[in-house]
Order: C-alpha cells, then sequence, then structure tokens
C-alpha cells in the first residue's frame, strides 16, 4: 500500500513498514478470511504521542513483523475520518484498539510504548486462539439517548446543568476539574449567556477568572497567537502545543461574546490576535483555513527571537467544512466588532468558497474533508450543523437572501437524509464499503443536535415561522432526559436550551439599492442577545410589503422585543439608546460601549 495514504511521523521512523490497509470492507473481509484480529490506529497529523509512537513502537523491528504476520492492521487518520474516531477512540490519540474481523473491540488504550506492546500482543495472541470461534461476527448495538416524549425545553435541566458545572469549578485556576485542562468553550458561552439572563454575578465571575486564566497562561502562544489544544496541568503551565483550527474558532467567538456582554477591551484584543494567526499561518491560497499546526515542544519552548528564526511547524493544509464554518462565524462577528474592512472580506470570501467547494450541486449534502480538490466523506451532521450557523450569519451580516435559501437547501437535505424520530443521526446511513464495523449503525449526537437546534430556532426567529420554532423545541425537548444525565457535556444542549426560553429581539432592516442599510446591519450584527435575529426587508420585497412598514426613512432599522419596537434607527449610534428604550427600565445604568442586550 503506498505511503502517501497515510500520514506518519514527520520525524525518521520506520512506521510505514507495517502494512496497513485503509479503513474499509476489503480489511475487515481480509480480516475474516485469514482469522486474524484487526489492529485499528487511529492518529492525527498534529499529535505528538501519534508521532512518538510512530517513532517508538511502530518502529521497533520486532512489532513491525508481529503485527504484520498477526494482525490486519488498519490506519485512520481522526480529523478525516471523525465517524470511526466517534465509534472505536479508547480515550485520546493516539487510539490502539483490537477488533474482531467483524469490528467489535476486544481491548484497546492509547499510547502503547514498545515493551508493552510486545506483551499485548502476546495476550492478544492468547486470547483470540483461545475464543475466535465464539466471538461471532456480531456487533454490539449502540446506546442511543432514550427520547423524552413531545416536550418543551425544561428551564430547570438547564439550571441543574449550570450547578453540576458549578461544582465542577476550578476556583484556584479556573476551568472545570483538575487535569487536564480543556477550554470547553460552550461552558463558558453558557454562563455568559445565563449571566445576561439572570444577572447571576457567579456565572460571570467563574467565566472571568476562566478565560483571563487561559488567555495570561502558557495555553495561550502569546507570541504568535493561538491556543493550543490543552493543558496537561491544573494551573494552564504545560500545553499540548498542538493547535487546531476547530478549537481557536470557538475560543474566537467566546471572547467575542466575552467583550460583548462584559466590556472588556482585553477580550476583543486578544480575540484579534488570535483571527491574525488564524488567517497568516493556516490560510490558504483560496481563502479557506487548514485543519490544524503541529505539536512541536522544541520549537514553542524557544524565546521568541529564535522562535522567529526557525520555521514553523507544519500546517496540515486539509479544508475540513465544521472547522471552517466555525471560523467563518468568528471572523463574521470580529467584522462587527473589530474591523469590518478587515474581517468582513475573508470571511465572506470563505463562507463562499466553502459552499462551492463542499457542496454537491448534484446529490446534496456536504462534504467533510478536501486535501487536493478532490472533496470526501459526505454527509455527517457534525459539518450540517455549523454551516447552517455560518449561513444564518452571512445573512444577517450582509442581507442577502442567497445565503438563507441555502440554510433552506441544507436544513431541507438534512430532514430527507439524516432526520429520525425528531432529532438527527450522526450521518447518513452507510452502503458498500463503508458498511463496517460499527459504522453500520448510526448515532444521535447530544452536541450536534443541539447546535441543529439552535439553526431552527434563529432560522424561525427571522422568518416568523412558528414550525421552524418548534422544530428547534422538539429536538430540545426529546434530549432533555438525556441532557440531564450527561452533566457538564451537556452545555452546548443547555445554551440552545437557554435561548429556546428567551424572549426574540428582531433587528429588522429596511433599504434599498440605493439606500443600503450596510452600517446599520453591520452594526447591530454585534449586539449580543440569546434570541437576536436580523432580517432586511428591501422595498418592494414581499416581505416588506406584508410588513406595514413605512417606505421612508431609508434605511431604518426597527427593533422590537416582542411586540414592542422602538423607534425607528437610521444611524448606528442610535442602536444603543434604542435597545436601552426597550429592555431596560428608566434609571437603570445601561453599557455604553459593548453592544450588550
Amino acid at each position: 500500500m503506498p505511503d502517501s495514504l497515510f500520514r506518519f511521523s514527520p520525524r525518521p521512523n520506520r512506521a510505514h513498514e507495517i502494512q496497513w490497509r485503509p479503513w474499509g470492507e476489503d480489511a475487515f473481509n481480509e480480516a475474516q478470511e485469514q482469522q486474524k484480529p484487526v489492529l485499528l490506529s487511529i492518529s492525527a497529523v498534529w499529535c505528538h504521542w501519534c508521532h512518538v509512537m510512530d517513532e517508538t513502537t511502530y518502529s521497533d523491528p520486532r512489532i513491525i513483523q508481529r503485527i504484520n504476520e498477526r494482525l490486519l492492521p488498519v490506519r485512520v487518520d481522526n480529523d478525516q475520518r471523525p465517524d470511526v474516531n466517534m465509534r472505536y477512540n479508547m480515550g485520546g490519540w493516539p487510539t490502539t484498539a483490537i477488533l474482531t474481523p467483524a469490528g467489535e473491540i476486544i481491548t484497546g488504550g492509547t499510547y502503547v510504548p514498545p515493551d508493552q506492546m510486545l506483551q499485548l500482543l502476546d495476550q492478544v495472541d492468547n486470547y483470540w486462539n483461545e475464543n475466535k470461534d465464539n466471538l461471532g461476527n456480531t456487533l454490539t448495538e449502540p446506546n442511543l439517548p432514550t427520547l423524552a416524549e413531545v416536550q418543551t425545553p425544561d428551564q430547570a435541566v438547564v439550571d441543574e446543568i449550570i450547578e453540576t458545572i458549578r461544582q465542577q469549578f476550578d476556583r484556584a485556576y479556573g476551568g472545570v476539574g483538575v487535569m487536564p485542562k480543556f477550554p470547553q468553550p460552550e461552558v463558558w458561552e453558557l454562563f455568559l449567556s445565563h449571566f445576561t439572563a439572570t444577572g447571576d454575578g457567579s456565572l460571570a465571575g467563574m467565566a472571568v477568572r476562566t478565560l483571563d486564566a487561559m488567555a495570561g497562561s502558557n495555553l495561550y502562544d502569546q507570541h504568535a497567537g493561538g491556543f493550543f489544544r490543552y493543558s496537561t496541568t491544573r494551573e494552564w503551565t504545560i500545553p499540548h502545543f498542538e493547535k487546531m483550527l476547530e478549537d481557536n474558532a470557538e475560543l474566537a467567538r467566546l471572547y467575542l461574546r466575552a467583550f460583548q456582554t462584559l466590556g472588556d477591551e482585553t477580550y476583543r484584543q486578544i480575540t484579534d490576535h488570535l483571527l491574525s494567526w488564524a488567517n497568516r499561518t493556516l490560510m490558504g491560497p483560496d481563502g479557506l483555513w487548514g485543519g490544524s499546526q503541529d505539536a512541536d515542544e522544541d520549537y514553542y519552548r524557544l524565546p521568541p527571537e529564535e522562535r522567529d528564526k526557525r520555521q514553523q511547524p507544519y500546517v496540515d493544509p486539509t479544508i475540513y467544512t465544521h472547522a471552517n464554518a466555525l471560523m467563518i462565524q468568528s471572523q463574521l462577528l470580529a467584522a462587527s466588532l473589530i474591523n469590518p474592512n478587515q474581517y468582513g472580506p475573508i470571511a465572506l470570501t470563505a463562507l463562499e468558497a466553502l459552499w462551492d467547494r463542499m457542496w454537491d450541486e448534484d446529490e446534496g449534502g456536504l462534504y467533510h474533508l478536501d486535501q487536493d480538490e478532490a472533496p470526501e466523506l459526505k454527509g455527517l451532521l457534525m459539518d450540517v450543523a455549523p454551516m447552517a450557523h455560518a449561513l444564518l450569519d452571512g445573512y444577517e451580516y450582509t442581507g442577502d437572501p442567497v445565503f438563507l435559501e441555502r440554510t433552506h437547501t441544507l436544513l431541507a437535505w438534512a430532514d430527507a437524509r439524516l432526520l429520525g424520530d425528531r432529532v438527527y443521526w450522526d450521518q447518513t446511513e452507510r452502503e458498500g464499503s463503508d458498511a463496517v464495523g460499527r459504522l453500520k449503525h448510526r448515532q444521535q449526537p447530544l452536541k450536534e443536535n443541539a447546535v441543529m437546534a439552535r439553526a431552527w430556532l434563529r432560522l424561525g426567529t427571522i422568518e416568523n415561522d412558528e414550525d421552524e420554532l418548534n422544530r428547534g423545541r422538539a429536538i430540545l425537548g426529546a434530549l432533555a432526559d438525556y441532557a440531564k444525565e450527561q452533566g457538564i457535556f451537556a452545555a452546548s444542549w443547555a445554551l440552545a436550551a437557554d435561548m429556546a426560553e428567551a424572549p426574540e429581539l428582531t433587528a429588522t432592516i429596511v433599504d434599498s439599492p440605493s439606500h443600503p442599510g450596510v452600517e446599520l446591519r453591520r452594526a447591530v450584527f454585534g449586539v449580543y442577545d440569546r434570541r437576536r435575529a436580523i432580517r432586511s426587508w428591501p422595498v418592494g420585497t414581499p416581505e416588506f410589503e406584508a410588513s406595514g412598514l413605512p417606505e421612508l426613512p431609508l434605511p431604518a432599522l426597527y427593533i422590537c422585543r416582542g411586540t414592542a419596537c422602538a423607534a425607528p434607527v437610521t444611524e448606528p449610534d442610535q442602536i444603543v439608546e434604542a435597545l436601552r428604550s426597550l429592555i431596560f427600565p428608566e434609571g437603570t445604568p445601561f453599557p455604553q460601549e459593548n453592544g450588550q442586550a
């Protein structure tokens, strides 16, 4: 098998001497024919310990020989096959799993040093020889969430999830738990959102403690910008040095949310630095971002002046749909809150390029990745959900109805190919070579369904469509009991449920080609509210004709909380006063600079 199919450590190693097969029907059929267990290795191009395992364990001649003779080795890249990783990851990367020829897990773990690997291979030999006739070709059915009866999201469940997180908060160093410490941006976005709803200062305090600790620690590259993936220590002092596009996109949005809700200029500066790194380092010539920058410990431990003299760590140029969609959302928010001339064109160019490159115009569906102008792996919910939000952001920021049309196209495809009983499956039904092992069974992931629920809530608020709103509520209600069980891992569900309970804040822009509302649209896009929706109804459109709004003044912005509306706004600096008149009683202090709503 050609080495180019697999990505090994960039440093000297012999891992390519193992006769790796790609994931697929051929590999498992071969294992069945030869009556061999499968060695599944899940690695990643950015993963330090994956590289170490290539250089040590998988370069040991004894291990190479044993694997080639007694096992059927299959190698999978985590980023390129998240569907496989979701079903077989054993607690981190690298994952080292021993499977039956049917694809059921026998045993496994993460990094295995050479001596332990030799022991493991002996144990596998003995177990397989004694039990292979009894293991059969059956697969364990996945544990799917139990769907609740039709109900609306329960605020009590949101409160319980928040309380669970509160109990695990590290008051000394911020973050959740002890170690390892992950940023978990959805947790702190939930706390900021709930703070704006309830005024609970303790939630804002925990978010601020965490955001300040992360940005001021070794988790953040103080010189070049960008967050590393996680810290191995409670104090955020020793990170794993890979930088992921997905993580940094979510953290950029989090810090901008903190700026919106708290008004601290530091958060805007951190985001500007982070996005500058992403656009300088990860962006390719087509205006889209590569997936990650490698974890080179020696490089990142150099003083800045020495780092500048060295070649930067490797950047994976592969385009991943979900991560690019998340970064587009953050760049559009930065266009409103930091610099429209800098971030606006970057975001909109990327949004157009991503749709053109990843949407299948013939059959529908989004592809997951593209390495060489040949998109691969279509039909994952993890791509559909953030792409829906990127398209909605594109519509709200520009007013261009093409983004709204594409949102409908995408959600209609998801309904046709991914929707089960009120909630979505993680992938389309697999057929042929890919329908092997646990990929035969679809899952119903909580996080991605919560993100889809938010998309339906946003769309329903924009279009004033009760059916669309109920679609979002139904997803959340069906998963409420399951979310309660998941605790901290249900933060995304709680964020969506919090949104569902909020009163709507609609910002309607009336303009015309000769009087465009560009500045008004950009300004109100930077306003934070849990149920804020921006819609554009140009004079002469059916939406405008049905609205009853006057033709003059043009352009004008009409901000409403439910059925109560402020006087029309014609200049961006009038937005704060309009919001004050709607939301805050007379005499209540209102932040003048940060766009809080």
